[in-house]
């Protein structure tokens, strides 16, 4: 994982594996769960990067979703766009289910950190909701520039931290308390 003490990669290295576990406990529910506990805005989100990517895309464009999970914006980037979609994640059961919502977009098994792709190969990235559940943000930004072409384009959709210290105390206590991840 690109970690030199043997300590940091176990940790990281145990980490991933609770995280893959823990979605692939919940991935039955998953869709559900996050549209309810988002109160529908994670779809909101999703069709606002797919509008802002839409015209920087060419029609032959390919696009890897990176961290793709049950495939909704794998799905949203396919339906509006003319690219063709690969979605990648390390969670077999959400890409299960992705694969059953969609099965003209390619679903592929891996992990962020060792994208099984060569340099250069992707006109366009998007990674939804994923990027803080990588062991090592650097060395996943690192791999998804790795596999960007030149000018491409990439859209990182992620939750950030409320500068208004209320809402921040409220946000605080619906992610620790109510979200199931």
């Amino acid at each position: 994982m690109g970690l030199t003490d043997s300590g940091q990669k176990d940790s990281a290295e145990s980490h991933a594996r609770r995280v893959r576990e823990m979605f692939a406990k919940i991935s039955p529910r998953y869709d559900l769960l996050n549209h309810l506990l988002s109160a529908n805005i994670d779809s909101r989100w999703r069709r606002r990067v797919v509008r802002k990517l839409k015209p920087l895309l060419t029609k032959d464009a390919h696009v890897l979703d990176v961290g793709c999970g049950t495939g909704d914006l794998s799905i949203e980037l396919f339906e509006k766009t003319a690219a063709r979609v690969t979605g990648i994640d390390f969670c077999r059961p959400m890409l299960k289910l992705a694969k059953a919502k969609d099965p003209h977009i390619v679903f592929i098994e891996g992990d962020a950190l060792r994208l099984p792709f060569a340099d250069a190969s992707f006109d366009g990235l998007t990674i939804g909701f994923a990027l803080r559940n990588l062991t090592s943000v650097e060395q996943g930004l690192g791999e998804l520039l790795r596999v960007l072409k030149p000018g491409g384009v990439v859209a990182i959709l992620e939750f950030s931290r409320p500068v208004v210290p209320l809402f921040r105390r409220l946000v605080g206590f619906y992610n620790r308390y109510l979200l199931p991840w």
